[in-house]
């Protein structure tokens, strides 16, 4: 059954390959396998030139990915920095007004205290008139007193005449009803002024005591002031240098974003060409597998054809050894 079998392939072989000899027919096989082998090399070859171009690829990927996260941190950073900066701002916002409202008040107290003192002053001024006033009248009264008394005790003294007599009890009577009126009038006039003057200097003394203490509050309030106005002034200049601070770190920002969105533009674009270098090298790759496929397919058929023409060699051989 097995020379049937293997005779009906046998004579197809030798129907078909008559024109060659056994020969030529081994050369040929040989040639093949050579190829076989020479196609297996390139092969070896082209897959550690993909590994290689791929290495290179690969390195630039991870480069390109650690810049874009070292841009990503960076620009977290400068976002960062960029809040404290407006908390501190906030901060010292909040603390000049609380420092501008505290100096308003001082100005607005010391303004009130200034006020006062004018009006304590006027107040004093007609006081004093009036003490004035008062004075005069009291050393006018007692001017035209003196001057009554001194004309009674030199109508007095002067030698009386004896037709004078009942004048001069009279003028006594008189002079003495004087005296009492003017002692009453006097009296009146210290019961009515006297508790007004002592009153005039009470509110005299008070109103200096209140002049020296709001001097001495003004005082203090103006030293306290300066402090506060030097605190509003510092303020304000570190303000203006945090503002400036602010406009160079968004200028900086910018320019760094700008940057950043350049150098990620142009690793996409690298990225891309190395995407379609990926995909070139597969292609190239998938070509490759093709065709070691195809020899692969080529060499199992050269393979059978040898066994092929064993089994012819063999049959001969037999076929000699029968004659």
């Amino acid at each position: 059954m097995d020379a049937e079998g293997a005779g009906s392939p046998l004579d197809a072989d030798t129907t078909e390959h008559q024109c060659l000899t056994l020969e030529e027919l081994g050369n040929y096989f040989q040639e093949c396998i050579e190829i076989v082998e020479q196609l297996e090399k390139e092969r070896d070859s082209l897959i550690a030139e993909l590994a290689q171009l791929r290495e290179p690829a690969l390195q630039e990927i991870r480069h390109a990915h650690e810049e874009i996260q070292a841009a990503c941190r960076l620009l977290a950073k400068v976002e960062l920095e960029r809040d404290n900066l407006r908390d501190e701002i906030r901060q010292i916002k909040q603390k000049l007004f609380r420092v501008t409202k505290e100096c308003v008040a001082c100005q607005y107290q010391l303004e009130s205290r200034r006020h006062d003192l004018s009006q304590h002053a006027a107040y004093q001024g007609e006081l004093e008139t009036q003490a004035g006033q008062l004075s005069g009248e009291l050393s006018q009264l007692k001017e035209t007193c003196e001057k009554e008394k001194e004309a009674l005790r030199q109508r007095l003294e002067a030698p009386p005449c004896r037709q004078d007599n009942l004048y001069l009890q009279e003028s006594r009577r008189l002079s003495m009803e004087f005296e009492s009126f003017v002692a009453q009038s006097r009296r009146g006039l210290e019961e009515h002024y006297e508790p007004q003057l002592l009153r005039l200097l009470e509110r005299r003394e008070a109103g200096a005591r209140a002049l020296q203490e709001m001097q001495g509050e003004i005082q203090g309030m103006k030293e306290a002031l300066r402090p506060l106005q030097g605190e509003v002034s510092r303020l304000r200049l570190q303000n203006r240098s945090l503002e400036e601070q602010i406009v160079l770190v968004k200028q900086k920002r910018d320019e760094e974003v700008g940057q950043y969105r350049e150098q990620v533009e142009e690793l996409e674009d690298r990225l891309k060409e190395l995407k379609n270098g990926v995909q070139l090298q597969q292609r190239k790759n998938q070509e490759l597998e093709e065709l070691r496929t195809s020899l692969h397919r080529e060499l199992s058929i050269y393979k059978s054809c040898l066994e092929i023409y064993g089994h012819l060699c063999k049959s001969e051989e037999k076929a000699d050894q029968d004659c």
